[in-house]
């Protein structure tokens, strides 16, 4: 017997087939954006966390006291990041709208902003670190063999806080005026440089003496600076955006100062609290075990290298959607921002499955104890399954949500998760009821399905959408 469609459904049909051929059918403006973005930051990111893997095997080779002294150690060097990228972020979605109506000028006026602020993070977390060490790392450590060794580290790497506050300026100032290629490539060179380094450091090979894990602290720096040479030099060579002189980064009227500090506040808070709230994460992971906490930095290093591409589109998001809105294009940009979600989802679906059927071998390259292992294997069976809901809600809240303007409810929504949810069950399990780490770790990636379920209709609703400046002159 033959169905038919009612009216209703006969109109839907069509409609549903229109929206999926507007997700498919990429015009020639997007894919060239899409392009000219995405791949070279996800590049960039790839090189990072390929040899990021490469750096944490030659340093597991000292053992696991050095490894995990290390590897807490950087957790200081984590919180720090995030509050630059912060202010990076914030500023990047005034830079982004700007370079939407090309008004460089506007753009070099959030650069100076930018790199005021975030040399004030990096001086703050230089000094702190410099006079109190052992009370910055014992909030991650306890005394011990491991602690020694991540004290080594930290005294040495801080400078490189100072260098990453304006080199972070300078990358957002070259993607936000769709110029990607340049971070990618200096930071390419650094990484690579960076690599050659440690091994000559740790080990005392290529002529240089053994230095142990102070040598990883100096390669770190140097090859932090040597990114911001590159990025400074190509810059002014070339005259782009970023090559201010001293008058085009004066302070900005009062008017304009409200503006941006009432739009980045949210942003600065947010990045501030959930690195505080990771870094409640790894208090916990540290009381388990200097194993433990290998086991999880094995997790954080393979997690950088397959989340590459939801880092790069995310990224890209933020400077497509902001572009198009800075330019008065608002459904452009809430049909460019489906497209970024779509295509993170897809993308990530793809490698969580990769790293399923990979998590052996990849696991195997390092040199730790098989206890360590095979927990670090379990923990990658975990996060192979969350790696699609993950790259939905970077993208949704950082690339989409907060670079239209909504900052406030990014923050509430990612905030809220984790401090009102995962901190304290992750503290609850375990510290007080002695929770396994793949259990401690699963909350940590469950957050992300209630993530999902606030984010999505906060999108469809285009409440998000906020040209920033417009009336600006």
């Amino acid at each position: 017997m033959q169905q038919h469609q009612s009216p209703q459904q006969q109109t839907h049909s069509p409609r549903l087939r229109g929206k999926i051929a507007q997700l498919c059918r990429w015009e020639p403006e997007f894919t060239r954006l899409f392009f000219r973005l995405v791949i070279p930051i996800a590049l960039q990111n790839l090189v990072g966390a390929s040899l990021h893997i490469v750096d944490n095997i030659m340093v597991s080779g000292l053992g696991e006291v050095s490894a995990a002294g290390v590897a807490q150690a950087n957790r200081v060097t984590f919180i720090v990041q995030l509050f630059q990228f912060g202010v990076t972020s914030g500023a990047g979605i005034f830079a982004s709208q700007y370079w939407g109506k090309r008004d460089v000028g506007g753009m070099r006026r959030v650069q100076g902003l930018a790199l005021r602020l975030n040399a004030g993070i990096g001086l703050l977390a230089f000094a702190l670190v410099q006079c109190w060490p052992q009370g910055v790392l014992s909030i991650f450590l306890p005394a011990g063999e491991s602690f020694d060794a991540g004290l080594q580290y930290l005294l040495i790497v801080s400078p490189a806080y100072l260098i990453t506050a304006i080199d972070s300026v300078f990358q957002m100032m070259l993607r936000s005026s769709e110029r990607a290629r340049v971070p990618m490539t200096a930071s390419t060179i650094a990484i690579i440089t960076n690599t050659v380094l440690n091994y000559g450091l740790i080990y005392g090979r290529l002529g240089l003496p053994a230095m142990g894990v102070r040598g990883v602290a100096m390669s770190t720096v140097f090859a932090t600076a040597l990114s911001l040479s590159i990025n400074v030099a190509v810059s002014y060579r070339k005259k782009l955006a970023p090559a201010a002189r001293l008058q085009d980064l004066r302070l900005p009227d009062r008017t304009f100062l409200a503006r941006f500090f009432r739009t980045i506040s949210p942003v600065v808070f947010n990045e501030g609290l959930w690195a505080m709230g990771f870094a409640t994460y790894s208090v916990v992971y540290g009381r388990m075990g200097d194993g433990m906490v290998a086991a999880m930095a094995i997790v954080g290093t393979v997690d950088q290298l397959v989340f590459v591409l939801g880092w790069g589109i995310m990224h890209a998001s933020s400077v497509i959607v902001g572009r198009s809105i800075g330019a008065a294009r608002e459904e452009e940009a809430y049909l460019y921002a489906k497209r970024m979600l779509a295509v993170a989802v897809t993308m990530m679906a793809g490698m969580g499955v990769i790293l399923l059927n990979a998590r052996g071998p990849i696991v195997s390259l390092f040199r730790y104890g098989d206890e360590t292992l095979a927990m670090a294997e379990q923990l990658l069976l975990i996060s192979s399954f969350f790696l699609a809901i993950r790259a939905f809600n970077a993208v949704n809240i950082v690339g989409v949500l907060r670079s239209g303007g909504d900052t406030v409810f990014s923050m509430t929504l990612d905030l809220g998760v984790l401090w009102l949810i995962g901190v304290p069950l992750a503290l609850l399990g375990g510290l007080a009821l002695q929770w396994t780490l793949p259990a401690v770790y699963l909350i940590n990636q469950g957050e992300e399905c209630l993530k999902v379920l606030i984010g999505l209709p906060r999108f469809i609703s285009k409440k998000w959408i906020r040209n920033l400046v417009k009336n600006d002159d």
